[in-house]
């Protein structure tokens, strides 16, 4: 069996900030972090932002929200995985062949100095993803999977000074360390699952407790740079569940609702803002994996995330959700 998806949101990563003080430590973050929000089986569509606040209460308006809502519309993620399961079965464990191909990128205006034409940064992400996954159950609703990906990672950032007094100031100080430089990184990420799940009359939910570790080595850097090497890691704990709704020959609809804590060490840390935050979700599905092998279901729905320097909801189109 064989399924492909694919996975665009807008509100994804706060890549690399000229405020860091360590260069070096900037661009292990930006490699950590993109692996992060690259990281999931859900593959979303996400074509609209909002606070979920602003529903419950009208007057509500948070001191960051217009740089949020901005921050939102600056990023792009767009990734194609595909997954093909192992027969026969290895040693009793359900072994599944993993690749993917990621692009993540921020465009945004700088202004360092008021009443002179803001600076354009542009920061970009490539990546390929390989991999290997073994799973076998312990019960009968009991299971774990263990997991091991490689990535190889070009970041690139490209650095327009617009104004006279940008390129005398700035451009000495930041051109070469911290803007207009490319890196290469090959990446490892074991991860290690452990997954209860409870099929009901109505459908059934799921728990799952995952922990994933990120490490690697630049395979090129800026020579002013000291040796990069990119570290992270993450827990998601979560629930999902499924209902049954409507079902007309093999179209099968259901409504889910899921939810998530996230737990974060190392340097995609201080990009989000946080060591922890949570993800919350709902909407409809459709079931059409019995007439494609390219996806299991399709739906629309709402995506919250609290905690982080990404607060807020987005209205998203799902493949292969649940």
């Amino acid at each position: 069996m064989s399924h492909i998806g694919f996975y665009s949101v807008l509100p994804l990563l706060v890549f690399s900030q000229i405020a860091y003080a360590n260069a070096t430590k900037e661009l292990e973050s930006s490699f950590a972090t993109a692996l992060v929000l690259t990281d999931g089986d859900s593959i979303t569509l996400g074509y609209g932002n909002f606070d979920p606040k602003s529903f419950f209460d009208s007057s509500h308006k948070p001191e960051n929200d217009d740089g949020i809502i901005d921050l939102r519309h600056q990023l792009s993620l767009y990734s194609i995985p595909y997954d093909y399961e192992l027969t026969p079965q290895f040693w009793g464990y359900k072994s599944t062949l993993h690749s993917q191909i990621s692009y993540l990128k921020q465009r945004q205006n700088i202004r360092f100095f008021e009443d002179i034409v803001a600076d354009s940064d542009t920061d970009s992400m490539h990546s390929a993803m390989i991999g290997i996954s073994f799973e076998k159950p312990i019960s009968s609703k009991w299971f774990y999977r263990l997991r091991i990906n490689s990535h190889l990672m070009h970041f690139e950032n490209d650095y327009n000074y617009n104004s006279e007094r940008s390129q005398a100031e700035l451009k000495p100080q930041i051109d070469g360390l911290y803007t207009n430089i490319q890196s290469n990184a090959l990446m490892l990420n074991p991860t290690a699952s452990l997954i209860y799940r409870l099929p009901r009359h109505w459908g059934y939910y799921e728990y799952k407790l995952k922990f994933s570790y990120y490490y690697g080595w630049a395979l090129s850097q800026p020579q002013q740079l000291d040796s990069v090497r990119p570290e992270s890691w993450q827990t998601n704990n979560g629930i999902k569940a499924n209902f049954n709704m409507l079902k007309i020959y093999d179209f099968q609809q259901s409504f889910y609702v899921k939810a998530q804590r996230v737990d974060l060490g190392a340097d995609s840390r201080p990009p989000l803002g946080t060591d922890h935050f949570y993800e919350y979700g709902f909407g409809v599905l459709w079931d059409v994996s019995k007439w494609t092998d390219w996806f299991d279901n399709f739906g629309i729905g709402i995506n919250i995330n609290n905690g982080s320097s990404l607060d807020g909801g987005t209205i998203a189109i799902y493949f292969n959700e649940i």
